[in-house]
């Protein structure tokens, strides 16, 4: 029925209905696998993202204090890695 509905997937059916018990085990042990390891990477890469963000907003606290010391942009630059626009706008 599916294989009716959607003529793409007819191969995949085919498939399906030849495979053993044991073979569909391991194909869904498979999936469920690459399911976990997407997921682990996909939490690895919004720490990242969220790590990236909390030092960029440490480095502009940093700015905001040298700029309110006097310091100039371009040496805040240096220090903080920030571009020279973006101090200047603090």
């Amino acid at each position: 029925m599916l294989a009716r509905k959607h003529p793409e997937l007819e191969d995949a059916v085919f498939c399906a209905k030849k495979m053993s018990l044991f073979e569909k085990w391991r194909d869904i042990q498979f999936h469920k696998n690459l399911w976990k390891v997407d997921e682990r990477m996909l939490l690895k890469q919004a720490r990242m993202d969220g790590h990236k963000e909390g030092c960029e907003s440490k480095m502009l606290e940093i700015a905001r204090k040298l700029k309110s010391k006097g310091q100039p942009a371009e040496e805040i630059t240096e220090i903080t890695g920030l571009s020279v626009d973006a101090v200047e706008k603090l």
